[in-house]
């Protein structure tokens, strides 16, 4: 038998190894580049219609949320377009940085992944889309205006029954996990109140509830009572859990610049009334120097997403954990 061996010119030999090095390369850039794919999140804005005016969702796919199966968590927030960075375009006065936060929290193991749905409010609807329907606020008269300004009514049942909807379309589309133990909702102010509406109308959507600085006074019956609140202490007791907090404020009277502190301590008073175990049914918090703004929101977000996705949850062990990761 004749052994036949064929061999390559010197110039053809160190093509073949240029083209094995670069195919080796691009292996590697490739693997890496799937690594890091697999640590990055994702924001889609994606234009959704239902029985309220069309407007948009922003939805944060967790890392590695397209190279798993896993179903997640979801957190549905109110003012959507406040919501993301990376959407900080949209925004009334800058985001909460919610996908940066949600981002650290993640990748540093204190929560679980979850996927976050910002909903956006129709701007100069807010107010009546926020506001429960059972109240109805005057706003005061402008300078010079003698005429009253018409009486705005409480829409909150109409936006929970567009909240539904979103629901189903995200269910549709994502891998969320069903059940209200796997649901959660955030807002501030006016959405904060939205979220004490939800909480306490409609506690079959969801049983983890965050109320930023939430906006009680408006509520109030003309009597001094404050419905909201008066609701917390009538209604029969809900299993939710609540995060419940406000900022300082610059004001040491109530309703001028104190970031809702005031309505926020009677409401915390409301729920130990009622029968609410504070540390495991509800958490207070009093954000040192805070204002009522996103800059101040987004600065105690971790928290309340520990709070919401932290099966072990404190305070004082999230500020520990927080404080050893970023060292």
């Amino acid at each position: 038998m004749t052994l036949c061996v064929m061999v390559l010119p010197y110039t053809k030999l160190l093509e073949n190894a240029r083209h094995f090095f670069r195919l080796s390369l691009s292996l590697e850039l490739q693997s890496l580049l799937m690594a890091e794919r697999a640590t990055q999140s994702q924001v889609l804005k994606i234009p959704f219609e239902g029985t309220l005016s069309k407007r948009a969702l922003y939805v944060y796919l967790p890392p590695g949320y397209d190279e798993s199966s896993d179903h997640y968590p979801v957190l549905y927030m109110h003012d959507g377009q406040n919501c993301f960075e990376t959407y900080v375009q949209d925004s009334f006065a800058g985001s909460w940085h919610a996908d940066k936060v949600a981002d650290y929290l993640i990748t540093q193991k204190l929560i679980r992944p979850f996927i976050m749905v910002g909903i956006s409010n129709w701007q100069e609807q807010r107010l009546a889309e926020y506001l429960p329907s059972y109240v109805s606020f005057r706003l005061p008269k402008p300078k010079g205006v003698r005429k009253k300004m018409p009486a705005i009514a409480g829409r909150a049942d109409k936006t929970f029954a567009y909240y539904l909807e979103v629901r189903s379309f995200i269910k549709q589309h994502f891998r969320v996990l069903g059940g209200r133990e796997n649901t959660a909702i955030c807002g501030s102010s006016m959405g904060g109140l939205f979220s004490t509406y939800l909480a306490w109308e409609h506690p079959e959507f969801a049983r983890h509830h965050a109320a930023l600085s939430p906006t009680h006074w408006i509520t109030n019956d003309g009597q001094g009572k404050l419905l909201t609140i008066e609701r917390i202490k009538a209604l029969p007791k809900r299993d939710v859990r609540l995060w419940l907090d406000s900022g300082e404020g610059t004001s040491s009277i109530p309703g001028q610049d104190d970031d809702n502190k005031f309505v926020t301590m009677e409401a915390r008073e409301a729920l130990q009334g009622a029968g609410y175990q504070e540390g495991s049914e509800f958490v207070y918090h009093l954000a040192e120097g805070a204002l009522h703004n996103e800059a101040s929101w987004a600065a105690r977000l971790d928290r309340v997403f520990a709070f919401l996705f932290s099966d072990t949850f404190t305070e004082e062990e999230h500020g520990r954990k927080a404080e050893k990761e970023s060292r």
